[in-house]
């Protein structure tokens, strides 16, 4: 006698929606240029101070993949020299606050750069805020 198996979708299996917004978010560098422009940044030199540490070709890479990914606008200024100008669509607009809570729990939770030893990231006992 055979045994049917019944199969259901899985608690287990992730979001598709999740996986879509974790690969665009995941990408290196992507949420620090999300936040040069949330904070005011719309020229390339000015996200590059913004992320200083972010070479200028991949700074370059990233943004045109931002825009492909719908959460950057990129416009061409008509003035002399001609200008482009960065500012977030309405998806990207929509990640800003979800990238300032990711801020919060960083700083809640993973070391400071100078202290990687630092009892927040281990689930230490820090009082709740």
């Amino acid at each position: 006698m055979s045994e049917t198996v019944r199969t259901r979708p899985s608690a287990l299996s992730a979001c598709p929606s999740f996986v879509a917004a974790m690969d665009i978010v995941g990408r290196r560098w992507n949420g620090l240029i999300v936040q040069a422009l949330a904070e005011g940044c719309t020229s390339f030199s000015e996200i590059a101070r913004y992320a200083e540490r972010l070479s200028d070709a991949v700074l370059a890479r990233r943004l045109r993949e931002l825009e492909d990914d719908g959460l950057v606008e990129r416009t061409i200024v008509d003035a002399r020299p001609p200008a482009v100008r960065y500012t977030l669509t309405g998806a990207g607009a929509a990640l800003a606050p979800i990238l300032d809570s990711l801020t919060e729990w960083g700083e809640r939770f993973t070391p400071p750069e100078d202290d990687p030893q630092d009892v927040r990231a281990h689930g230490g006992t820090e009082q709740e805020a």
